[in-house]
């Protein structure tokens, strides 16, 4: 398997090579996006001294990785208002001129913009675009993406399925897991939120405020950086050692190393433990070398140790409160189960579906629910029904699905059948979430370790002005004009 390893810093690319990285991955945050935007993750889902700080750097980390025949992606896997993608854009463009091999995205209008420019760096789709279904890879294929992190709620079983399916149908595609670090069950597409620095809470005779504070522009944000103090779904070093072999026997030939920002020591230690495990044929000896490693009990990423989606709280369209509301944004495998609750609703109902499980678009069990659909259509008593989707591939489905359904009842029924892209797929941030950024009464200040292990306070920060303006009107759908259009290009292929 090829180790996909974080690196911040030139200086690091000789150790990292050493350690046996096959490929690497950075991002880059330059002062003038944190002026404007603030410090915290908009452009690669991390801030601080998980990015590069200028295009010097980038260009000398480049050019350190391409003397040690390693290639350099660049993450730029946020959500993004048409502003922003005329700088990335323009970065993409320098980056393949300094020599680096591959962009991880996201954002289906970056995408298209890349498409647009004629960039020929590799496109490689975050694990937070959700493919959790082959004609979700398919769509992001089309838009020039030729390897997918697949979230990591899948086992290598569900990678494999979909990588299977998605070649029967011409579409080639590497496939990339996570193997280490980085585990949380609310980042993969679902953590689309701003937030600043986040660090786990101290308590009891640790909880005494000191050091330098740490500011941000929400002090409640408790996922990230937790690293498993203060949330019981985390672990500091989760593994995949045991899995590896597996995920390899199903397609997949990249490993991802996550923890962009951590320690060199902690990446180089990962990436030599994964190694050195590899090589172990026996599990058991595999986890008492994680134990010898790591000094606590073996924490998996994968088998029985994978998250439920459920964790995620579902997400309601509050511009339509004359609605009836079905299924919900957590679990896709429901998709039946939301359709039958429709008989016997009348007026106007809005089904809410989340990213799609690959047996729920196996062909004979995507004619049953469009079978169920219909009929429950013909029984009269709706008068409206939205599908709000919320992964690409059955976006596409559902509106082939919707047009054939709507000719077949011809006179039958006389409503209005819509599809419409989901909150995962539309929104850059939850505009409810604002006020909350804007109050320093709901983000008191509080006592933390920082990354490092050193005592903190968590103190809350105003954002600047242009960082509300793009809050509230830049990442509005209707704003979005590429990402519109990659939309409708998939949808229409």
């Amino acid at each position: 398997m090829i180790y996909s390893v974080p690196v911040n810093d030139a200086c690091e690319v000789p150790m990292l090579a050493e350690a046996g990285a096959g490929e690497l991955y950075c991002g880059l945050q330059e002062p003038w996006w944190t002026e404007r935007y603030g410090n915290h993750d908009s452009i690669s889902r991390r801030q601080g001294r998980a990015n590069l700080e200028s295009r010097d750097a980038l260009a000398a980390t480049v050019s350190l990785a391409r003397e040690y025949r390693l290639p350099l992606l660049l993450a730029l896997n946020g959500q993004y208002d048409e502003r922003q993608l005329d700088y990335l854009t323009q970065l993409a463009r320098e980056f393949q001129e300094m020599g680096g091999a591959g962009i991880i995205a996201r954002d289906l209008g970056l995408l298209m913009r890349l498409e647009e420019d004629g960039n020929g760096l590799k496109r490689v789709c975050s694990l937070l675009a959700v493919c959790a279904n082959a004609p979700t890879v398919a769509a992001y294929a089309r838009l020039g993406v030729s390897r997918v992190v697949f979230p990591r709620f899948l086992d290598a079983r569900a990678v494999g399925e979909i990588v299977r399916t998605c070649a029967s149908q011409g579409v080639r595609v590497e496939a990339e897991c996570m193997v280490f670090f980085d585990k949380c069950p609310l980042v993969d597409g679902y953590c689309t939120h701003y937030h600043g620095v986040s660090y786990p809470d101290r308590t009891g005779g640790d909880a005494r405020l000191q050091g330098a504070p740490l500011h941000s522009f929400c002090t409640t944000y408790r996922t990230h950086a937790c690293l498993g103090r203060s949330c019981d779904y985390l672990e500091p070093y989760p593994c995949a050692a045991c899995e590896v072999d597996r995920l390899e026997r199903h397609g997949v030939a990249f490993g991802k190393i996550g923890g962009r920002g951590r320690p060199l020591e902690e990446r180089v230690r990962a990436l030599e433990f994964l190694r050195v495990a590899q090589a172990q044929g026996c599990d058991e000896d595999r986890r008492q070398r994680y134990v010898q490693t790591f000094g606590q009990p073996c924490a998996c990423y994968y088998g029985d140790a994978i998250q439920d989606r459920t964790a995620i709280e579902p997400i309601r369209l509050a511009t339509r409160p004359n609605r009836a509301y079905v299924g919900d944004l957590r679990d896709g495998s429901l998709l039946r189960s939301s359709i039958r609750e429709l008989r016997g609703v009348s007026g106007s109902c809005t089904v809410l579906v989340g990213p799609l499980p690959q047996s729920e678009l196996e062909p004979g069990r995507w004619e049953g629910t469009c079978r169920l659909l219909r009929d429950i259509l013909a029984d009269g008593s709706l008068s409206s029904v939205c599908l709000c989707v919320s992964d690409v591939g059955a976006l596409v489905l559902f509106a082939q699905a919707c047009e054939s359904i709507r000719e077949s009842l011809g006179s039958a029924w006389s409503g209005t059948l819509a599809v419409e892209p989901g909150p995962l797929l539309t929104r850059g941030d939850k505009p409810a979430e604002y006020e909350r950024f804007l109050s320093p009464d709901q983000n008191p200040s509080r006592p933390v370790w920082d990354l490092d292990g050193n005592p903190r306070t968590l103190t809350y920060q105003s954002p600047p002005p242009s960082l509300v303006e793009h809050w509230s009107r830049g990442m509005a759908f209707d704003a979005r004009v590429s990402y519109q259009r990659a939309l409708l290009r998939v949808m229409s292929s």
